[in-house]
Order: structure tokens, then C-alpha cells, then sequence
């Protein structure tokens, strides 16, 4: 800062003061503008490193999904002959067992399907 020993030395004194205030100002501006410019290239980077991030994993997860709704197309048609095969054991044990019922006691048979027969008729005139 300038010595300041008459009066007339104040005004080239403020202007070096208001020059160097300005430069100052300047420099920090300039300094702040940078500091922002890699700030925001910073955070689109992270962004850009987010968005990455996600879209890898959504296709992960759409890749297993996917490999998984295969094997189980895959694996319905063998489900459903097991299934089909278990129906057709269980119908057949069942018809077994009734034809075996009848030929031991005809007469205990004959009797259920005529009281079966009564019970359904029984129903059905009572909807109508």
C-alpha cells in the first residue's frame, strides 16, 4: 500500500486500493470459476458412473429373469406329463379299488349308488 503524506497522494492511494480490491475480486471469480467447472464435471461423472452402475444391473437382473422363465418353460412340458402320469395312477387305484368294493360286497354297492342317485336328484330338484 502507497505512503499517503499530503492530501492530494489520496486519490492515486484509493485507486491503487480499489485496483487491487478489483484484481483480488478478479482472481477469486476467476478461481471460483474453475473450482465450479470441475465440480460439475465431477458430479456428471459420478452421475454418468451411477447411471452405468444401474443400467448393468437391471440388465443382470433382466438376463436372470430371463434365464430362469427358460428353465421353467422349459422344465413345464416334463412337469406336466409327471403330473398327468400321477392323475392317471391315482384314477386308476381308484377305479381298482371300486371294482374290487363291488366284486366283495355287490349288494353294499348296488345300495350306495341307488342312495347316491337319490341324494343328487334330491339336490338338483331342489335348485330348480
Amino acid at each position: 500500500m502507497a505512503n499517503i503524506n499530503e492530501p492530494s497522494d489520496i486519490i492515486p492511494a484509493a485507486t491503487d486500493v480499489v485496483h487491487h480490491a478489483v484484481e483480488s475480486a478478479e482472481q477469486a471469480a476467476h478461481d471460483a470459476a474453475g473450482k465450479l467447472g470441475k465440480l460439475k464435471d465431477d458430479v456428471k461423472s459420478q452421475a454418468d458412473k451411477a447411471i452405468h452402475a444401474a443400467r448393468d444391473a437391471a440388465t443382470t437382473a433382466y438376463d436372470k429373469a430371463a434365464a430362469k422363465a427358460r428353465e421353467l418353460a422349459d422344465a413345464a412340458p416334463e412337469k406336466a406329463r409327471e403330473v398327468k402320469e400321477q392323475a392317471q395312477k391315482i384314477a386308476e387305484e381308484g377305479t381298482a379299488k371300486v371294482r374290487a368294493t363291488v366284486q366283495e360286497q355287490p349288494l353294499a354297492a348296488l345300495g350306495a349308488g341307488i342312495a347316491l342317485g337319490f341324494v343328487v336328484g334330491w339336490l338338483i330338484s331342489r335348485r330348480d
